[in-house]
């Protein structure tokens, strides 16, 4: 079975979601404009899960903030990152 699907980028514009939907389920969309391979439109790679232990240690670390900054001082964001 063929993935590859070509299209013209006026097709591609009035049937978007259709394509988009296409290339999720993993073919691979060619758009042409004025003859010529202008976009490749294909599935995303998904983002890697986070664990559970990097889970927590994110939520430890975001509940450090409060005993290790004091209350007086206004939030900044590179307080954020490890010094």
């Amino acid at each position: 079975m063929d993935t590859t699907l070509t299209i013209t980028s006026r097709e591609a514009v009035h049937n978007f979601a259709h394509y988009s939907a296409l290339a999720a389920s993993g073919k691979e969309i060619v758009i042409k404009r004025r003859g010529q391979t202008a976009v490749k439109l294909v599935s995303a790679e998904p983002k890697p899960v986070m664990t559970a232990e990097e889970r927590e240690a994110l939520i430890k670390k975001a509940l450090s903030f409060r005993a290790l900054k004091p209350y007086g001082k206004k939030f900044e964001r590179s307080d954020a990152y490890d010094e």
